[in-house]
């Protein structure tokens, strides 16, 4: 049995860096087209100095500035792209079924930071290569044009950006390089070489606040994930010869509707249009709302702060986890099980109840339902 966990958790664990590599590899193409969009700058050219160092230097800086923070402090913001990916309906349900896996084992947060660090560390090396392919190819002029600023505003604020790398002389900013390169001012007296010199400067700015950082980042957290113990099923442990099996102890299941007046419906599943309309004829009566809320939905602080009782539809093939319990903590009301094929109600399995009615065995608010009229 143990072989058999072993060989189901490396199945899982090929599935999700599948999907991680997927990740990676979209976010390494929108690295690239974007900074090939930037860099080729406009019909002669010329690239904005500002423009560039604000979405290749600040952004990154600001978003690594912000990972700290709410690595720090739980409640402080964050930017938060994967989980509205994983949302999509173009996720295989495979890999749904082993995200699932990493919840019940408390491993998906981990494994969340590592496939946003690496991803965004994708989009850092796209923009770092195709900014190399552009240069490579054509001939780009950095210039900058501002009509509030001057180059005296400009210099001190490079200077900060350049302080880390302050020893490398060829890549730091100076006054004559700004003021030769500020739009407005061209004239056949300037140097038409220095328009490429900012070069350096933004190679090492990207190299210094995207790459480095995000670099470190995921290394931490895959470290992080790799530290984390693998939440396997639990050995049965050998018991004495010829001893009994305890009956284990299973909440009720009710097989009457219940009879709810002033209610809401709430779907903790991804249920087709017509299946959710045909279950909602299906009540004595009908629901003052219908709220779509945990990972499939988002509709979740809605209901929640709705004092009115719930029928929750359920998933009887997806394991209850501690997001779901924390979710049912806040409320009342009924817990439907569903089982359907491409919108077809199915009987619940034997296994699926027994689970379901373990998980329900401690919530005193709730109540555990099966509509057998509607399979």
């Amino acid at each position: 049995m143990t072989f058999a966990v072993g060989i189901s958790f490396l199945s899982d664990l090929s599935k999700l860096n599948q999907l991680k590599t997927g990740f990676i590899s979209l976010f390494f193409l929108v690295g690239l087209f974007i900074s090939a969009s930037v860099v080729s700058g406009d019909e002669l050219g010329r690239v904005n100095l500002l423009h560039f160092i604000g979405l290749f230097v600040l952004w990154p800086f600001v978003s690594c500035l912000l990972l700290v923070i709410s690595s720090i402090f739980s409640k402080a913001p964050s930017i938060e792209i994967i989980p509205w990916l994983l949302k999509l309906p173009v996720i295989p349900t495979a890999q749904r079924r082993s995200l699932l896996g990493l919840k019940k084992e408390q491993r998906f947060s981990p494994w969340l930071m590592l496939c946003s660090q690496q991803s965004v560390l994708a989009f850092s090396v796209g923009c770092l290569a195709s900014f190399f392919l552009v240069l490579l190819f054509s001939d780009v002029a950095f210039v900058w044009r501002s009509t509030l600023l001057s180059a005296t505003h400009i210099e001190p604020v490079l200077n900060i950006i350049a302080l880390p790398w302050s020893w490398f002389d060829a890549a730091l900013p100076n006054m004559a390089l700004i003021e030769a390169t500020q739009e407005n001012r061209m004239n056949d007296q300037a140097v038409q070489g220095q328009y490429g010199a900012w070069w350096l400067f933004l190679l090492m700015a990207q190299l210094v606040y995207s790459i480095i950082p995000r670099t470190l980042s995921s290394l931490i957290a895959s470290r992080q994930f790799k530290r984390l113990p693998a939440y396997l099923h639990e050995q049965p442990t050998k018991s004495p010869i010829n001893q009994q099996p305890k009956a284990p102890i299973l909440a009720k299941v009710s097989y009457e509707r219940p009879s709810l007046s002033d209610y809401n419906l709430c779907c903790w599943l991804q249920l087709p249009a017509p299946l959710l309309d045909k279950l909602i004829e299906s009540q004595l009566t009908k629901p003052s709302h219908v709220y779509h809320v945990g990972f499939h939905g988002e509709d979740e602080q809605v209901a929640v702060s709705d004092s009115r009782p719930q029928l929750l539809l359920v998933a009887a093939w997806e394991p209850p986890l501690g997001e779901l319990k924390d979710y049912l903590a806040t409320g009342q009301g009924v817990i439907q099980l569903i089982d359907h094929k491409e919108g077809v109600m199915q009987p619940i399995a034997s296994h699926y109840v027994d689970e379901w009615r373990r998980f329900c065995l401690t919530l005193d608010n709730w109540t555990l339902f099966i509509d057998k009229d509607v399979q």
